[in-house]
């Protein structure tokens, strides 16, 4: 009998763009351009039995132009924690006033270093942009979904509860760095 690897074989069709993983915003090696568009909330998770720390929020996808849910950095969060007290990028609501580059060195792996550069200008959402905001159920309300798909998942469930829509998630896709 041949071995078979399901999990490769769709991390490399999404490596190559032939589909996406999921509604979740992943970096991709080099540069990518987002807008933060939400809080960050702490997450907590298990990823390979060691406990994860992420910062989830939701961002403006500059590639497809979706808002996608993010399992943001600390060090992702803390660059942008470092703009908001800066008085030439200052802001004090989201979604943020401006785009964000993040450049990532290393995506997908545990080595993965971000540096974090902001937009000069601001640029307003566009009336598309701001109905499909309109349309994102509350940060925190998407975080319990998560939670509670993740512990049905331990208990051997597949999926939610037919009234709770999550997007496919597991700690694979959002690795400890």
């Amino acid at each position: 009998m041949a071995r078979v690897d399901f999990g490769a074989a769709r991390q490399q069709a999404e490596d190559a763009g032939l589909i996406s993983s999921s509604s979740f915003y992943k970096y991709k090696e080099g540069d990518n351009r987002i807008r933060l568009m939400s809080e960050c909330v702490p997450h907590t998770s298990d990823f390979n039995g060691k406990k994860s720390f992420k910062w989830l929020c939701y961002v403006l996808d500059r590639r497809d132009g979706k808002i996608k849910a993010h399992f943001m950095s600390h060090t992702v969060y803390k660059a942008i924690e470092a703009l908001q007290t800066n008085p030439d990028y200052a802001f004090e609501e989201v979604p943020m006033p401006y785009d964000l580059t993040v450049n990532a060195k290393g995506a997908g792996t545990m080595d993965v270093e971000y540096s974090l550069i902001p937009a000069r200008k601001e640029t307003p959402l566009t009336s598309a942009e701001s109905e499909e905001w309109h349309k994102q159920k509350p940060v925190k309300e998407l975080q319990a979904a998560i939670r509670e798909k993740q512990e049905k998942d331990k208990a051997g469930k597949q999926s939610p509860p037919e009234h709770v829509s999550v997007p496919d998630y597991n700690d694979a896709d959002a690795p400890p760095f």
